[in-house]
């Protein structure tokens, strides 16, 4: 196993406020918290909902995911972190981080699950976010995560975080017969975006604030080719009115003498 990577700071309560870019839920805010060991039924329960929704997937939490049964003290004795989101008192979002087994300086993003009716929020960004920036404060320079083929929506949210997708494959024996795919985001230029000058940490903001370099990327030319229009439109219309002027103007000087 990777040695362990500096310690995680305290885990505390925090609201939406501090996460503009969840839309609110029906009780108008949603609650990011660590995980207690006594959210574990509520937490297998999500996760369960979630695999259900692909054909041939069942969760046995004691034989697939035994670390569910307690979350907290699972991942605490792993120099991990593991937060749940609240809506109503309802958990409908889990994440997790630990140190990877395999490689030095590097940590494994994992049981990012989101409930169904609380999909196309923001909520999957900002968790891998969460995640993130813990891995910033331990030190390390990559996140890698493996992800379930069926979990295609997962695949976008990852492609559009910058998340890239390698060759590995790994088959777990658990219930399902479960094939992950390999993901892994270097976090080296995320710290020198840190460091650099206004401009750069203004498109980093962006990039954030639209859910990735890529979705970003787009929405900027889709707004520079609109505003180039505009200047053309302006610039044609302009050279019109002169032509116009000058046209007149010769006709009031023809018709003078």
């Amino acid at each position: 196993m990777a040695a362990e990577l500096r310690g995680a700071s305290r885990a505390e309560p925090v609201t939406t406020k501090l996460v503009p870019r969840v839309d609110p839920g029906p009780t108008g805010a949603f609650t990011l918290r660590a995980a207690r060991d006594d959210d574990a039924e509520a937490i297998v329960t999500l996760i369960a909902d979630v695999w259900s929704e692909y054909p041939g997937k069942t969760l046995v939490a004691a034989v697939d995911m035994p670390e569910l049964l307690s979350p907290a003290s699972s991942y605490a004795a792993r120099n991990g972190r593991f937060w749940v989101v609240q809506d109503a008192g309802q958990i409908v979002g889990t994440i997790a981080v630990a140190p990877s087994e395999t490689e030095d300086g590097v940590v494994e993003l994992q049981k990012l699950y989101v409930a169904r009716s609380h999909r196309c929020e923001g909520l999957g960004a900002m968790l891998c976010g969460l995640v993130e920036r813990e891995a910033q404060a331990r030190g390390a320079h990559a996140i890698e995560l493996w992800s379930d083929l069926k979990l295609r929506d997962a695949h976008r949210l990852y492609e559009g975080l910058d998340y890239r997708r390698g060759q590995s494959l790994k088959a777990y024996s658990d219930t399902s017969g479960t094939i992950r795919c390999y993901y892994r985001k270097s976090l080296a230029h995320e710290l020198r975006r840190a460091s650099a000058p206004r401009l750069a940490r203004t498109m980093f903001k962006i990039e954030t604030a639209f859910g990735g370099a890529r979705t970003a990327r787009g929405r900027l030319r889709r707004i520079a080719g609109t505003l180039y229009y505009r200047i053309i439109t302006r610039w044609v219309r302009a050279i019109r009115k002169d032509d116009g002027d000058i046209r007149d103007n010769s006709a009031q000087r023809v018709a003078g003498r």
